[in-house]
């Protein structure tokens, strides 16, 4: 039997991993490590969302995330 490396992982690779292997609990632990360790996506307040600059910056910020993982 392979040990398979789960922290090597991307979280979309790991996702995948465990949807097909419920049973797994190691690599469902690296996968809550890697969302606690994972930037917060967006941030803001309410009065953000009158302003279409300021929504168009998380928008952005949200879809640099998104390539780096």
């Amino acid at each position: 039997m392979t040990s398979i490396n789960y922290h090597q992982m991307s979280r979309t690779e790991l996702r995948a991993y465990i949807s097909e292997h419920r049973d797994d609990e190691q690599a469902f632990r690296a996968y809550m490590d890697k969302l606690a360790d994972a930037p917060v996506l967006a941030s803001g307040t309410l009065t953000d969302l009158d302003n279409p600059e300021k929504i168009a910056d998380i928008i952005k910020r949200i879809q640099n995330n998104k390539k780096e993982e």
